[in-house]
């Protein structure tokens, strides 16, 4: 009888854990001020350039440099402001067609406030170099509560989309190698 029960136990974790892994991300990421790059497999988040209103891209992934620095909002609820690192003053938004850009920090523009839950947060970032830092997140708009998706290809802007857990809305924060 125990060993049976047991065995139930074991197979009922077994075949729960990844399930409620998916569903239930468990971590919003401390990134202490540190820059990051976006990945999602093989594409990274990208600008078309560094002005208003340019479109957040995701070509292809080199790692070597991180483009975006996510800050914190506020205490107890965790939201960021996404900031490029070419420019503090240009921070990602929502445009009325759901696709993101580049737009002037305005803190009291809920279009320009992000959620990030991750399956897995790393502490100390700053002191990580060349590595994920953060991995299985979902980023989602404050305003909508919509996934952030890359586009079907890399010169396609980014957009929200109904969060559905497939692999378009899953990413990973990398930190840029060490100098």
């Amino acid at each position: 009888m125990l060993f049976t029960s047991m065995i139930l136990l074991a197979a009922s974790l077994v075949s729960a854990s990844p399930v409620a892994r998916q569903l239930a991300p468990v971590c919003s990421p401390n990134f202490e001020g540190v820059a990051v790059s976006v990945t999602n497999s093989a594409r990274e988040w990208g600008i078309t350039s560094a002005s208003v209103g340019a479109d957040v891209i995701s070509p292809t992934s080199d790692l070597q440099t991180s483009d975006f620095r996510f800050e914190q909002r506020g205490q107890p609820s965790v939201s960021y402001t996404i900031k490029t690192i070419s420019n503090n003053d240009l921070v990602v938004a929502v445009r009325p067609d759901a696709t993101l850009e580049l737009a002037s920090i305005d803190s009291s523009d809920i279009a320009q406030e992000w959620n990030v839950l991750c399956d897995n947060c790393s502490t100390d970032i700053s002191l990580i170099k060349g590595a994920p830092v953060s991995f299985g997140c979902n980023i989602t708009s404050v305003a909508t509560g919509y996934c952030v998706q890359i586009g079907a290809q890399k010169e396609d802007a980014m957009f929200l989309a109904p969060c559905n857990g497939k692999d378009s809305q899953n990413f990973d924060f990398w930190t840029a190698p060490a100098a």
